[in-house]
This record gives structure tokens, C-alpha cells and sequence, in this order.
């Protein structure tokens, strides 16, 4: 069946969130996110990730962290588990094995610095954030926030992503909210409490707002690149971690722009047709088969040298 102009939210909204949250949440994320669109979601989710002490410390690891000498690398590695996991879902092989490797790095990292995956919390709220925090950010910018089967279907998906994580000493994530409301009350909860300063969370903040600068805003402009992360991130960041905040008109016409660019894409322009992952792999196969093609005809010139002894 070919697809409409605008077909994903139909097709969406026809699925049963108890059977196919998997799908919805595809659908939902997959072919309105693009690559800009998951850096926001790495550079604006992270500095709540870290708002503990000993998260900040674990990812900081005393200057040493991808984050700080590997940035584009750390958010490039970040994504792709997220588009396997988005695409994919928690039922699949390739999300399994996905998580069983950031799995694998934590418990790696927690021999160095010990205890600092020991927090259920930790992995509870940052698997409520990635799926709930789209849905407040929407509210705050004006728009409609997530369909009640889209709020059925996040909930479904993370509480089966949250079975495949573990904690040090391969603790469970037992904690998990029984509702979509129960999620965003965990997020508040957690967000709300006192959570002290520290240098470590600080200078990873700011190495995030500059891998995203750096990225996707030339020499000159980078700083709107910033003031776009800083007008972005909810309050709880900005008072852990002493984030300046950027002036009303700057966050205005952020908010403004950022959610003009959402409407237009589910109101207005059409719907694409295949997802950004089948598009990384659209890409990655024309690449191969150029390069190919370059080898083969290389190889098929006349040597130079037996070229020069003919004449």
C-alpha cells in the first residue's frame, strides 16, 4: 500500500498501544527525528543524566571521558544505539545485544570508579527522560503533547527497555514507573531534589554545548548553536550545574523556531517516506558501491609505466 502525504499519525493511531508500542514508538521517533534532531536530544538530555554527583563523575572520569576528548565520537556512539533501540525495540536481538554493550562499558567503567552505577534511580529516570521528556517539551513550546496512545505506547516500551539494563553487580531496574504519569512524577521527583554543584558536571555541561556548537554551526555562529541547548534544557540543569540562562527574547525566539520546525513537519510538509535509519543505510550502501566503482575503474587504467614502454 502506497503511502499518503501525511500518514504517519494515522498510522500510528490505528495500531493497539498493548500490542504494537514497539511500532508506535518507531513511528514516533524514527522518521521525524533526524540527525540535528538526535544531537538536540543527546546535548539537552545528558546534563539532566548527570545531575547526581557520582553521574557526573563517571562520565567526567577526571578529564579523561569521551565526552571531553571525543566528543563527536561519544555522541555519534550514543546515537547509534539509540536509532537500534528506536527502530528496533526491546523484543528485538539488536536492541538486546545494543544494551547488552552499554551494559558492558558501565561495568567497565565502574571497575575504575565503583558505585557510581550502583543508583537504580539513575537508569530508571534516564529511561523516563528519553521517553517522556519530548512530550513536556512540547507542552512548554505550545504544541499538543502525546496522543494517549502514544503515552500507552512510551510507557509499554520503556518498562520493557528497563529489563534489559542492569546496574552494578547486575542489579535489576526494579523501580519502574506503572504509568505515563508515573514516569513524568518520577522525572519531577527526581529533577526537584537538591542535587549539589560539582566541577565534574560543569565542564562535561560545557563540553556537550560545544561538541553540539562545533557540530552543526560554523566558525561565527557557534554561539547561537549554545544559546539554542541553554533555551532548550529545563530548569534543573541550569540550577545544578550553574548553566547561565539565556535572555527571554533569546529563549522566546528559540522555543518559537524550534517548534515552528515540529509543526511544519507534522502539520504541514509532507510525511517521509522511509526512516532516518533506512537512510543512514541508503547512504552507507551508495558510499560502498561508489567506492567499489572507483577501485574497478583504477584498476582497469593502463599501468603508467607499461603505458610509457608501448610508446
Amino acid at each position: 500500500m502506497s503511502k499518503g502525504y501525511k500518514w504517519i499519525a494515522d498510522e500510528r493511531e490505528g495500531l493497539d498501544p498493548y500490542v504494537d508500542y514497539e511500532k508506535i514508538w518507531k513511528l514516533s521517533t524514527c522518521y521525524y527525528i533526524n540527525d540535528f534532531m538526535m544531537n538536540v536530544l543527546y546535548a539537552t538530555g545528558l546534563p539532566h543524566f548527570i545531575l547526581p554527583p557520582h553521574g557526573a563523575e563517571a562520565m567526567y572520569r577526571a578529564n579523561t571521558g569521551k565526552a571531553i576528548n571525543q566528543p563527536d565520537k561519544r555522541e555519534s556512539d550514543t546515537a547509534k544505539h539509540f536509532w537500534r533501540w528506536f527502530e528496533y525495540g526491546p523484543s528485538d536481538m539488536i536492541t538486546q545485544k545494543s544494551v547488552k554493550q552499554v551494559n558492558a562499558i558501565h561495568a567497565g567503567i565502574a571497575k575504575k570508579y565503583p558505585g557510581r552505577y550502583a543508583y537504580i534511580e539513575d537508569f530508571t529516570y534516564t529511561m523516563c527522560w528519553i521517553g517522556a521528556d519530548a512530550h513536556r517539551l512540547r507542552l512548554r513550546l505550545g504544541l499538543s503533547g502525546y496522543t494517549e496512545k502514544q503515552k500507552i505506547a512510551a510507557h509499554l516500551y520503556w518498562q520493557e527497555m528497563a529489563k534489559l539494563f542492569r546496574a552494578e553487580e547486575d542489579a535489576l531496574i526494579s523501580d519502574f514507573p506503572t504509568s505515563f504519569d508515573g514516569m513524568l512524577e518520577y522525572m519531577a521527583e527526581f529533577e526537584g531534589r537538591d542535587w549539589p554543584y560539582t566541577e565534574e558536571g560543569a565542564k562535561t555541561c560545557e563540553a556537550l554545548l560545544a561538541q553540539f556548537a562545533n557540530r552543526w554551526f560554523p566558525k561565527g555562529t557557534r554561539f547561537l548553536g549554545r544559546q539554542m541547548i541553554l533555551s532548550l534544557l529545563d530548569e534543573s540543569p541550569h540550577r545544578v550545574h550553574r548553566l547561565p540562562y539565556p535572555n527571554v527574547l533569546i529563549r522566546k525566539i528559540v522555543e518559537f523556531a524550534f517548534a515552528a520546525v515540529v509543526y511544519s513537519q507534522e502539520q504541514i510538509l509532507p510525511d517521509p517516506r522511509i526512516s532516518t535509519p533506512e537512510r543512514h543505510r541508503k547512504t552507507a550502501a551508495a558510499r560502498t558501491a561508489a567506492a567499489r566503482k572507483g577501485k574497478a575503474d583504477k584498476s582497469q587504467q593502463p599501468d603508467p609505466a607499461e603505458r610509457s614502454r608501448s610508446l
